[in-house]
């Protein structure tokens, strides 16, 4: 039943796992009442308000409804996203890049939607976490899991379905999605997760082919709700500095990276050299693999906050 965007063919590739967390809701006007802490909260909505309440008033102003085939089919900030109904159907985007889709965690499993507020719905899992879509208002895409208790999951997988012939890149902590051109669909911003009084909890991303992993470690904590989440964002056209092989080679070496962030700085006013020299290890990682084993030239995507690196031929690589 999942229903990928038409824009461009997609391949998708299913691994199993369960799906990711998220964040970013929206709250309006409204002021929502401080989750319970130890044991678990009765809105999904308010423990998300309570664990980012500077992004809940940016939740799109979007029908958003329980009847019919897609909960919200809007396009904001150029950006076209489909949430269904049934969770068993993908979430759908498609940016200037492409399109993409996700699938929802434990989705056999859960509940069809139910509307927490416009650009917002909630998807009960029956197993202690809650699904929580967010359309925000620059087009982006948060997926907040709400974990009650203990005893809920603690791994939470998205299966993607990316452009034909494109890839996801490692970025740090954060990853792009990127179509057969090079050029970014999505970014993948970092992962976080907080407990019912604010602390941060310990999480990361794992990949295993499509499928994008979050782990949250509930070893620790004392008062619950957690939420956690992942960040399908979109910047529009993003700024990126393609190197040759020669100067891909300069950025295969730690020494190297100084040259290598000096161009970014000199060629984007988008981000300077601090932000290039934070993202070192994982471009020298990249660029290895691109230099020694692709036999191709490096190009830098550049995002906020964070610089990935994908492989291209032709043109400029010579």
């Amino acid at each position: 039943m999942r229903k990928p965007l038409a824009r461009k063919s997609t391949a998708k590739i299913r691994t199993g796992c369960a799906v990711v967390a998220s964040s970013m809701i929206v709250l309006g006007l409204l002021v929502a009442a401080p989750a319970v802490a130890d044991t678990g909260t009765e809105s999904p909505l308010a423990a998300v308000v309570e664990a980012t309440p500077e992004t809940a008033n940016d939740a799109a102003q979007v029908v958003t409804r329980t009847t019919g085939e897609n909960a919200i089919d809007a396009t904001v900030s150029d950006v076209r996203i489909v949430v269904p109904t049934d969770p068993t159907d993908d979430i759908s985007l498609e940016t200037e890049g492409g399109a993409f889709s996700v699938l929802l965690p434990f989705s056999e499993e859960a509940d069809d939607a139910s509307v927490e507020k416009r650009g917002v719905v909630s998807y009960d899992n029956n197993n202690g976490s809650v699904s929580v879509p967010v359309v925000t208002n620059d087009g982006s895409l948060q997926i907040n899991t709400v974990i009650a208790n203990p005893t809920a999951p603690t791994r939470y997988g998205y299966e993607l379905t990316i452009p034909d012939g494109g890839q996801i890149v490692p970025a740090g902590e954060a990853f792009f999605v990127v179509n057969a051109d090079g050029e970014p669909v999505t970014v993948i911003n970092p992962p976080w997760a907080k407990d019912a009084r604010g602390a941060q909890i310990p999480t990361r991303y794992e990949l295993s082919g499509t499928t994008l992993t979050q782990v949250v470690d509930l070893s620790a904590v004392s008062a619950f709700p957690v939420v956690a989440d992942p960040q399908f964002a979109w910047y529009g056209p993003m700024p990126s500095v393609k190197l040759a092989r020669a100067e891909t080679k300069t950025a295969t070496t730690l020494t190297g990276m100084a040259t290598v962030c000096g161009w970014v700085a000199r060629y984007t006013s988008y981000v300077g050299g601090a932000l290039c020299a934070a993202n070192a290890g994982s471009i020298i990682y990249n660029a290895q693999r691109i230099y020694f084993t692709e036999k191709r030239c490096a190009q830098l995507l550049i995002a906020p906050g964070v610089i990935g690196t994908v492989g291209y031929s032709g043109g400029y690589c010579k």
